[in-house]
């Protein structure tokens, strides 16, 4: 048995998008799951999704820091996925990923906003972990003050700052996951926002990322709405 977890906190998603993410992962793995869902609402969820209330201090994509708390999840190894992603291939090697794992960010992989490297939190393999958890909290007016100068710095930069101090380097291999705007490269830049180089599926592509936008839902390619359901 393996676990597999997403947040869903606020209006921005609908409980539509935690149950599209739980059948994508039925469809593409193995391996019987428990489904947990840390969310705001957990009362409206069936009990195919384990759903656990969050601490209600923290505001968007802050919450996501919440899965490292040794307090709320029960004690084991857990695969996150953002409730944007679209898997379209089989993610057992994903689960079978040693230790703590994350993609290089597609934007900034090296240096990243802290300096560094960066990776892109919309898809990891993890262990709720004290350390990280205390990080977090230890430096929370640094986070928030930075946020006021860069209002997109999040989770994903805190996650990778943590990293770089622990001299990280066990990253998901770069082809299991691609941008929908980038494609499989890290660190282009399109300077025409109306292309994507990630509008098909890349050989060895088993998870498509969608970080800002466009969304699943605002795209009509094949592939996306034959996976996305």
């Amino acid at each position: 048995m393996v676990d597999v977890v997403c947040v869903n906190w606020g209006k921005k998603y609908g409980i539509e998008y935690t149950y599209r993410l739980l059948n994508m992962v039925k469809r593409n793995t193995t391996r019987k799951f428990n489904f947990y869902c840390l969310t705001d609402t957990p009362e409206i969820y069936s009990d195919e999704v384990l759903a656990i209330k969050l601490m209600p201090s923290y505001v968007g994509w802050w919450n996501k820091m919440q899965l490292f708390r040794t307090d709320i999840l029960p004690k084991g190894e857990y695969l996150y996925f953002d409730l944007d992603v679209v898997i379209v291939d089989n993610i057992d090697e994903i689960f079978d990923h040693v230790g703590f794992g994350i993609t290089r960010d597609f934007v900034n992989p090296d240096p990243g906003i802290l300096g560094g490297r960066e990776y892109n939190s919309s898809v990891m393999k993890f262990s709720p972990d004290a350390s990280l958890w205390r990080f977090f909290q230890y430096n929370l007016k640094r986070w928030m003050q930075i946020q006021k100068e860069i209002p997109f710095f999040g989770d994903q930069n805190v996650i990778s700052a943590y990293l770089n101090s622990k001299s990280y380097s066990n990253a998901f291999p770069d082809h299991w996951l691609w941008s929908y705007k980038i494609g499989t490269l890290r660190g282009r830049r399109p300077l025409d926002h109306n292309k994507f180089f990630g509008a098909w599926i890349p050989q060895g592509g088993k998870v498509c990322v969608f970080h800002g936008q466009p969304n699943p839902a605002d795209v009509d390619i094949d592939w996306v709405a034959e996976n996305w359901r």
